[in-house]
């Protein structure tokens, strides 16, 4: 991660590099840890160990310092993710308290330029800009987890996103930013109907409208709607463990 890029990364998801730290024995770096902070919770991200810091309790001095951070700002509870079978990471967040929520899946779906034919019993598709799709993410049924909280996708620059009807009543947006090569933040909810069958639809418009670019959603629910995922041709690539620590 370069500057540029981490700079934005902080940007993006309210990181207070106050409350984060880095780890050094004399002038080496061992390694780091990011705090997040939102109203009255807290998010640990890009906890890292390098191979000469670990075997010393890096990685518990990281978390003690995180945790103590958030507990000196009141915070009532602190997030964050393991990647699933990351077992010496999950070991050590268990230490600390920390419970698991619930599987988070992270998913691709390659470019398909042969997509060409418009997908069947679309009603009517409208296209919206980024202060609407904040609109609609604002009032999503189950809550996100903090990579699409509301407040990221605020800090994301040109978000879009579709509103999708079907002919058979169903409805549904998606949200989403496109970049040249890739489509990213792409996020499905479903007002009316069949979730799969809306979801399938929602990704299949945006698709026929990018047909070229990659496509990458992450952390969304292990739920019906990843069927519609997987029906539009989105794969598994792993899957992140949410998990939480209660301070209050």
């Amino acid at each position: 991660m370069n500057v540029a890029r981490l700079r934005e990364y902080a940007h993006v998801y309210d990181i207070d590099l106050a409350c984060s730290c880095v780890v050094t024995e004399s002038t080496t770096m061992l390694g780091l840890g990011m705090l997040g902070v939102r109203d009255n919770r807290a998010w640990i991200t890009r906890l890292g160990v390098l191979p000469s810091g670990r075997r010393k309790g890096v990685g518990n001095a990281i978390m003690s310092e995180l945790i103590a951070q958030a507990k000196a700002r009141r915070f009532d509870n602190i997030w964050l993710e393991v990647i699933e079978g990351n077992t010496p990471a999950h070991i050590l967040f268990r230490k600390f308290n920390f419970q698991e929520t619930r599987d988070l899946i992270v998913a691709r779906r390659p470019p398909n330029p042969h997509t060409a034919v418009f997908p069947s019993g679309i009603k009517r598709v409208t296209t919206l800009d980024h202060e609407e799709a904040i609109i609609l993410l604002s009032h999503r049924k189950k809550r996100p987890n903090w990579l699409n909280e509301t407040e990221s996708l605020q800090n994301t620059r040109n978000l879009s996103a579709l509103l999708v009807e079907l002919e058979n009543g169903g409805r549904g947006w998606i949200t989403y930013h496109a970049a040249l090569l890739q489509l990213t933040r792409i996020l499905v909810e479903v007002t009316a109907g069949d979730p799969v069958a809306v979801t399938t639809a929602c990704l299949n418009v945006l698709h026929n409208r990018h047909k070229r670019q990659d496509a990458k959603t992450e952390n969304i629910f292990d739920d019906e709607q990843w069927q519609g995922y997987q029906n539009a041709g989105y794969i598994e690539s792993f899957r992140r463990i949410e998990m939480v620590k209660k301070l209050k």
